[in-house]
């Protein structure tokens, strides 16, 4: 009789134990995971002040392309940020994948938009920052831009 108390009493003792460390549990689980709209409202500040801290950077950095010294040598503005101001001579679709025909001096270029939310009439003039790709679009046979941001 004396092992079947002793047994008894250390099952209630073990349980009672277990009811105890999961009420701790799940308010430190809930700490964790919220946040505050002031935390939110940080965050996004930090990421604005890092977008506009990259696109000076680019500017900065950014070489003006000449279309005839990349003809004569296509791999002229290979790794390097190039600034191109032209003309949009198709109409394109707002947003990231979209591309467009665009016009610097002479020269035509197939534009791919890896932007968020650029979209351009045709007839505007743009300026276009981003990277020269080797070889020519597929489909126009036109030289290729990267652009990674434009205004």
């Amino acid at each position: 009789m004396m092992k079947k108390w002793f047994g008894a009493s250390l099952l209630v003792l073990v349980l009672a134990l277990a009811g105890c460390s999961e009420e701790k549990a799940k308010p430190e689980a809930k700490e964790k995971v919220e946040k505050t709209d002031n935390e939110d409202q940080n965050t996004t500040d930090d990421l604005a002040g890092q977008q506009a801290e990259i696109i000076k950077n680019m500017e900065e950095k950014a070489v003006q392309l000449d279309p005839k010294a990349l003809e004569a040598d296509p791999k002229a503005y290979e790794e390097k940020i190039i600034k191109a101001t032209g003309k949009v001579l198709t109409d394109n679709e707002k947003g990231m994948g979209s591309s467009f025909e665009f016009q610097v001096g002479e020269t035509k270029f197939r534009v791919m938009n890896f932007t968020m939310g650029s979209g351009f009439e045709k007839g505007s003039e743009v300026t276009v920052f981003g990277n020269v790709k080797t070889g020519k679009d597929a489909k126009t046979g036109l030289p290729l831009i990267n652009a990674t941001y434009m205004e």
